[in-house]
């Protein structure tokens, strides 16, 4: 149990950090953009800027930008629809990470069991993780729910999620439903 805890305090942290890189990368290509030309240069670098910006509000370091016929991940988050805007490579991770907005989904992942039909059972020893605000709860453990894989080829691995979250350190719990990744089985991406 200890392990599985730190385990989460270090994706947390990883979360925090990647959080951080972004709102400081983002700044910097906003200032660079606003105070490079003069007032007709600055309004085209400003639409440029609010282009990166977009981008970079997608992509977390190390992520995949999602789109609907790729890499995807989505659920009913306590009744709210999510869709992740990147994934980071599950062969890099060691889990399927999804991320959208502050908010991400984490699934156990090895590449092994990416086979059409498998099944886990979330558990303390084979949990999911959701990551929330801190008001809404933070990091949380999906010890209880299930992925099942539904569908595998060269290509793409598919799967289906529910996870019943909660926090050892208070009272907070989220429901996920619905869920449903695809990942690249291409090659591995690390």
């Amino acid at each position: 149990m200890r392990k599985a805890y730190k385990f989460y305090e270090n994706q947390v942290l990883i979360l925090k950090i990647i959080h951080i890189m972004k709102q400081t990368f983002f700044l910097l290509i906003l200032f660079t953009f606003l105070f490079s030309c003069n007032n007709n240069a600055q309004d085209k670098n400003l639409v440029n800027a609010k282009k990166v910006s977009t981008a970079i509000k997608q992509m977390q370091p190390g992520g995949i930008v999602t789109t609907e016929n790729g890499w995807t991940m989505q659920a009913i988050i306590n009744g709210k629809q999510w869709i992740a805007t990147s994934i980071v490579s599950p062969d890099m991770a060691g889990r399927i990470l999804g991320d959208a907005n502050e908010i991400g989904i984490g699934l156990p992942y090895s590449r092994s069991n990416m086979v059409a039909g498998s099944k886990t059972t979330f558990s303390h020893d084979e949990a999911a993780d959701i990551f929330l605000s801190e008001s809404e709860g933070g990091i949380l453990g999906g010890y209880k729910g299930e992925m099942i894989i539904t569908k595998v080829n060269n290509e793409w691995a598919e799967g289906t999620f529910s996870i019943a979250a909660s926090s050892e350190r208070s009272n907070k719990t989220a429901e996920v439903t619905n869920g449903f990744f695809r990942i690249s089985m291409a090659n591995p991406q690390k």
